[in-house]
């Protein structure tokens, strides 16, 4: 019986290692100017090659992004914007591989008021 139930919690562990989205700029739900860059933090540490991020804008159009960075800790993902965006709502459809395997996605967005 003991051992059961060190079995169940060993396996309940992981659930707290997903890389889960905590923090990002521009802020879910925010309105505002147009950003030049998204940043997206996760509470574990990324695989950057197998992350990804795709912004749509108002219109349905998906935004062309530049060369995704890593922060040292790998934790915090920084994607340049390649065309300045125009007013309207904007969408953040993301996935992630934390660096212990596990998957997350979501998606949020935000409002660009004017340039």
């Amino acid at each position: 019986m003991c051992l059961a139930g060190n079995f169940v919690l060993q396996m309940a562990d992981p659930a707290y290692a997903h890389a889960h989205l905590n923090a990002e700029i521009p802020a879910a739900d925010s309105t505002g100017t147009a950003p030049q860059s998204l940043t997206l933090g996760f509470t574990e540490a990324v695989v950057v090659k197998l992350t990804g991020v795709v912004v749509t804008g108002p219109k349905g159009n998906v935004i062309e992004t530049g060369n995704v960075s890593l922060s040292d800790d790998g934790k915090t993902l920084t994607i340049p914007l390649k065309i300045d965006l125009v007013p309207g709502r904007y969408s953040v459809t993301w996935h992630a591989l934390a660096v212990d395997g596990h998957k997350t996605h979501g998606v949020y967005g935000f409002t660009v008021t004017n340039r």
